[in-house]
């Protein structure tokens, strides 16, 4: 049995994979069709919150003994951002609002520390870092936005989330599959 941690994880690629593409599809449903999809995009945010939570608890258990606090820190957040949005989709939409807005900030700044440890991908990181600040600061500056302006929001956060989950999901697939170069 091997103990390489890059080993194990790249085994499971295809949960990276499903991550992706679940945090795409919720992406797209949002913006095509934002008046019909509100409540989905709730139930969609929490699964994905709390699928998102689960794998950053998993990696504060397992992963790199630098960064442990701060990635349990965003997992337990993530699981409790993921619960209020799947417990109460329709019932609490501005408190949906304020919990998402908050996470994506928090969620962002957790991000772009940890990109500064990340020697490959640290600028795509700390990019997706940055979209998450600025969108979490603007869906909590500006509340009376309409939901489906916050759909559209958090949609594209949804989108490049899944898109990074996607490529991190084939790097790990080559990783598994001994193929040269897949980690570079």
């Amino acid at each position: 049995m091997t103990t390489d941690p890059v080993a194990q994880v790249s085994k499971n690629w295809w949960l990276f994979l499903i991550l992706g593409l679940v945090s795409v599809i919720a992406g797209v449903l949002a913006i095509v069709y934002p008046d019909l999809t509100l409540l989905a995009l709730g139930i969609f945010a929490g699964v994905s919150l709390l699928m998102i939570g689960i794998m950053e608890i998993v990696e504060a258990v397992a992963g790199d003994p630098d960064s442990r606090a701060l990635t349990a820190i965003v997992g337990v957040l993530s699981v409790l951002a993921g619960l209020v949005c799947v417990r109460r989709p329709g019932e609490s939409l501005l408190a949906l609002v304020i919990v998402l807005g908050f996470w994506l900030i928090i969620e962002g700044i957790v991000r772009f520390i940890r990109a500064f440890s990340e020697l490959e991908d640290r600028a795509l990181l700390m990019g997706l870092a940055i979209l998450d600040i600025i969108l979490g600061i603007l869906i909590l500056a500006l509340p009376d936005l309409s939901l489906v302006t916050l759909a559209v929001l958090f949609a594209i956060s949804l989108i490049a989330r899944g898109a990074f989950a996607i490529v991190t999901a084939f790097k790990l697939r080559g990783l598994a599959h001994g193929k040269p170069g897949a980690a570079a």
